[in-house]
């Protein structure tokens, strides 16, 4: 039963069969502007860590303000890790605002107007270096309590924050989860589907930097740790994992884990850019010099396996010296959240942010990227052409949305099955109009027939396709 349901096709999930030129394909996004500078005294070249939430009027963004130097072949710590808060109302230009809540005592404190113009939200270690909130959408949630974080790490464990605004911050005085490694982006959030808070945390199994994931009913009860799946994809190094439910499908959880790869030092790695800095630091802190990390996709329909794609989702951007660059370990951990914006042709897209030029200073900072509606993954079918053929299942409504896209010599039609695969009269292929162009919201029209007749009873649907790519499904009324 999927009922009205969108359902994307970022796995095996619902697919019976594929036949001909035809193979589920990743897509990758699009970069844009820069959205935040990370050049404030309080910020600096190792901050990061954001998260985005959206409420529908405001956009709201939480990251680490942070900063790391080096001297006489030796990494110190230039200010202790501090929360910040940005705001926009577009998702696209963003703000700090001037907070006065608390002091800022590190570098160029003098050049401020006052101790406490900024825009620091928590001043204190060790919860800021993986202070990572949400906004809780579980009904019983109080409204002095509608934002919660958490921040810690293995020797203090977890520890959880409260807001009514995502700005003024309380503290609980005990840890809440002490289990794992707990040193990257630590996620939480109340899960609308099961009914339950779910934490993705960050832990080492068999030598490998892992995911691991427990349930509570309150955010003081947790379930025994259970380590992720990925059935056939080869072990990966990953620090963080960026799991949340797609808010256009809450029954699908997306991730956008960060992959670390440890490569021997080479000359050609040695002459990544930025050079110079490589080398600096690799003094002082070996593995800078010549490991990397990307970003990538996987999803999951029950929150332990995972269809995790192997493949960058998000890769390193050409090489350019007089740019900042994002060939560093550190580079290319994408934001946590995923929020809607509207590009300058009025289009809907989903934007989040990656972080570039780490470890540089005054070129540190997160890029907004974007990707068109369920654009994740689709089934992507070459010009000669391919079939897939769903599962059987019951649906509600009385109309077929598909997203999908094709090339101007491309199409795209739907055949209705019954129970024992065979095409039910009035929605036969030669009913089908033919579908031809690129919308993430276009009704499937077979004749004049309305699917109205069909709901309730078990039906396949057989999707052709020629140079198209099919996104997502929906009944609606």
């Amino acid at each position: 039963m999927i009922g009205q349901r969108r359902e994307l096709f970022v796995d095996q999930h619902l697919i019976e069969s594929l036949d001909g030129k035809i193979e589920l394909k990743l897509h990758q996004p699009t970069k844009h502007e820069v959205a935040l500078k990370f050049d404030q005294p309080w910020e600096g070249n190792t901050s990061g860590y954001p998260t985005v939430m959206y409420d529908g009027t405001l956009y709201r963004m939480i990251y680490r303000g942070h900063r790391m130097t080096w001297e006489s072949g030796k990494l110190l710590m230039a200010n202790s890790p501090v929360v910040c808060y940005a705001e926009s109302t577009d998702g696209i230009h963003w703000t700090r605002p001037e907070l006065n809540l608390h002091k800022w005592v590190g570098k160029d404190r003098d050049k401020l107007s006052s101790p406490t113009a900024n825009n620091i939200v928590w001043p204190g270690s060790p919860y800021t270096g993986t202070f990572v909130p949400f906004d809780d959408q579980n009904p019983d949630c109080k409204p002095t309590e509608r934002f919660k974080a958490v921040g810690g790490n293995h020797k203090v464990g977890l520890h959880l924050f409260t807001s009514p605004d995502a700005i003024h911050w309380s503290k609980r005085d005990k840890p809440i989860f002490t289990q794992g490694a707990l040193d990257s982006m630590n996620t939480i959030f109340w899960d609308t589907e099961r009914k339950q808070y779910t934490l993705y945390f960050r832990t080492v199994r068999d030598r490998l930097r892992s995911i691991d994931v427990s349930y509570s009913p309150d955010l003081l009860n947790w379930t025994e740790p259970v380590p992720l799946q990925y059935g056939n994809s080869p072990p990966q190094q990953m620090y963080t994992n960026g799991v949340l439910p797609y808010y256009r499908a809450p029954h699908i959880l997306v991730g956008f884990p960060t992959r670390y790869t440890a490569r021997p030092l080479s000359p050609r790695l040695a002459n990544l850019p930025p050079r110079e800095l490589r080398q600096q630091l690799g003094d002082a802190y070996a593995r800078v010099a010549s490991d990397l990390s990307d970003g990538l996709f996987m999803s999951s329909r029950d929150g332990v396996t995972f269809h995790r794609w192997d493949e960058a989702f998000i890769r390193p951007a050409e090489e350019n010296p007089d740019a900042p660059q994002n060939w560093m370990y550190g580079d290319n951990y994408q934001s946590y959240g995923l929020f809607p914006t509207t590009n300058k042709q009025g289009r809907k897209e989903i934007s989040f942010l990656v972080s570039h030029g780490y470890w540089q200073e005054y070129k540190s900072r997160v890029a907004r990227y974007s990707i068109r509606p369920d654009g994740f993954v689709s089934l992507h079918a070459k010009y000669a052409g391919g079939e897939c053929t769903t599962k059987p299942f019951t649906f509600k409504g009385s109309r077929l949305s598909v997203n999908f896209a094709t090339s101007a010599a491309g199409s795209i039609q739907v055949e209705v099955l019954d129970s024992n695969r065979q095409a039910i009269p009035g929605f036969q292929l030669v009913d089908c109009q033919t579908i031809v162009g690129n919308n993430t919201d276009q009704v499937v029209h077979w004749n004049d027939a309305s699917l109205k007749s069909l709901a309730g009873h078990t039906i396949r649907l057989r999707f052709i396709l020629k140079d198209a790519d099919l996104f997502a499904f929906q009944f609606i009324d």
